[in-house]
């Protein structure tokens, strides 16, 4: 075979060795999981893992980016403060329906006047 003829057929190749430290947790996780991989699919299975990792880091700031967007124009109550109004309002309505039944109360008796 002719230099010409060779250098049509030859793969372009990058080649990346990799040392992992077992002692750090995340490489010996790594590991873990690359030696569940058959030899001859570790680079393929590598290589798909950094793209969909890569993917899902894109997918995850552009939903990030809309939730931001979105409560720009979100005003926000704190539940401690809803409550307390709440709670005031309660007070308010069951206050004035008390003084209102008293005051119903002694328009329906007589009075004990001496006029």
């Amino acid at each position: 075979m002719d230099g010409a003829m060779r250098k049509q057929t030859e793969q372009k190749r990058a080649r990346l060795n990799l040392s992992l430290n077992l002692s750090a947790p995340h490489q010996r996780e790594a590991w873990n999981i690359l030696r569940t991989i058959p030899p001859g699919q570790r680079t393929d299975a590598v290589c798909r893992m950094i793209c969909k990792g890569y993917q899902r880091e894109d997918l995850l700031d552009g939903i990030r980016r809309v939730i931001r967007e979105e409560l720009h124009s979100v005003e926000l109550v704190s539940a401690k403060g809803k409550n307390e109004q709440q709670k005031a309002g309660d007070v308010d309505d069951s206050v004035l329906g008390f003084l209102l039944g008293l005051q119903r109360e002694g328009d329906d008796e007589p009075s004990d006047s001496l006029f």
